[in-house]
């Protein structure tokens, strides 16, 4: 049992620690972006080097910013999620459960909001790949939000709607995993976002509170004075992405697109390379990732601003649809534990024995 009283002693005696003043590494940081957005040579000169850290792509000034148009009154937007159980040792068994939740809401339209979720068990996956049984449900949760989304979505969105994915669409999950287990999965993905341009299915990815580093890391380089092997990038060592961004942006704007190059977009078919952009809903900096098809056209790309900056407008600074389709997706305490019992349950029935931990047991009750 926590002590609060304890806890607030503690707090106390260490207050002054809680909270570190990174000012000066972001004055710096805003000081050499502007710098560097106004060198027409810098797009050359980061070309000619090498450095170990990810670095986009982009054309035009670095820091012009894009004012968004206020959405359409009408418009489609869907939004999937998933949750899970993991496999859990003290159980006894291999079993989990994925749980996908999924909204449609037609604004401007006279048609109900559409909430949907439908849980999947699976059980002795894990043999087949050389991988943790998180990995693999992790992978698996990844397929299911995609495959399910697509099935849903292409009778329910047509060319005014949107797709969001709460989350990225550069799998980094897979990038450091197995050949098997990155190959079965990164060619389902691709395959799955390769239904979605063919259907003409807009979607992005909307990511909140971003701790990415790419334009940081221009910076670091500029820093470096492009020689990398330099330290000099550790005076912006707590600088991200969203730091450089609100230090142009305004609520309402939105910064240029820039392509992203991580040694894993090899295995992208061009049109479905990720690019990015990042934009200011009001209440923070959200990065927005979109494929090459939808990134190389300019109304496409305001079309998915429109909506995505009305969807945050409308849910307090974060898509009204991504959260909601969260709390379709979302496996609670209590449910977690009814999947357990069930689990017991048929075991007992169909006399199995079950080899669970006494740890599990004395979660249940603990004797005296």
């Amino acid at each position: 049992m926590l002590d609060r009283a304890k806890l607030l002693r503690q707090l106390e005696s260490q207050a002054d620690d809680l909270f570190i003043d990174y000012s000066n590494e972001f004055s710096l940081a805003k000081k050499i972006w502007h710098e560097i957005a106004n060198d027409p040579l810098f797009i050359h000169k980061i070309k000619t080097i090498s450095a170990p850290w990810l670095l986009p792509s982009w054309s035009g000034k670095l820091d012009t910013t894009v004012s968004i148009q206020t959405s359409k009154k009408k418009y489609t937007a869907f939004a999937v999620d998933g949750s899970q159980v993991y496999p859990d040792k003290h159980q006894g068994t291999t079993c989990y459960l994925i749980n996908i939740g999924a909204v449609c809401i037609w604004y401007g339209q006279p048609k109900p909001v559409w909430l949907w979720s439908e849980p999947y068990v699976f059980v002795n996956e894990q043999k087949e790949f050389d991988c943790s049984p998180e990995e693999l449900v992790n992978c698996r949760r990844q397929e299911l939000e995609l495959k399910i989304g697509l099935a849903q979505a292409q009778d329910k969105i047509d060319q005014d709607g949107l797709f969001l994915f709460d989350g990225s669409l550069i799998f980094w999950h897979l990038e450091a995993k197995g050949p098997q287990l990155k190959h079965r999965f990164l060619a389902c993905y691709l395959t799955l976002l390769s239904q979605f341009q063919k259907k003409r299915i807009l979607h992005a990815g909307y990511i909140s509170l971003p701790k990415s580093k790419e334009l940081a890391n221009l910076v670091r380089v500029a820093l470096c004075e492009f020689d990398c092997s330099r330290d000099d990038y550790k005076q912006i060592e707590h600088v991200n992405d969203a730091t450089i961004c609100n230090g142009f942006l305004q609520p309402g704007q939105r910064t240029i697109v820039f392509k992203h190059n991580s040694p894993l977009m090899q295995s992208y078919p061009e049109s479905l390379q990720p690019f990015f952009f990042y934009m200011h809903v009001g209440n923070e900096i959200g990065r927005v990732e979109i494929p090459a098809w939808i990134a190389q056209d300019d109304a496409l790309v305001s079309h998915v601003c429109r909506i995505i900056l009305d969807q945050c407008q409308k849910g307090n600074g974060y898509p009204v649809v991504l959260a909601e389709s969260h709390e379709q997706a979302v496996v609670k305490g209590p449910d977690r534990e009814f999947f357990y019992h069930l689990i017991t349950k048929f075991g007992f029935d169909k006399n199995k024995t079950m080899i669970r931990s006494q740890k599990s047991l004395k979660k249940r009750g603990i004797g005296i």
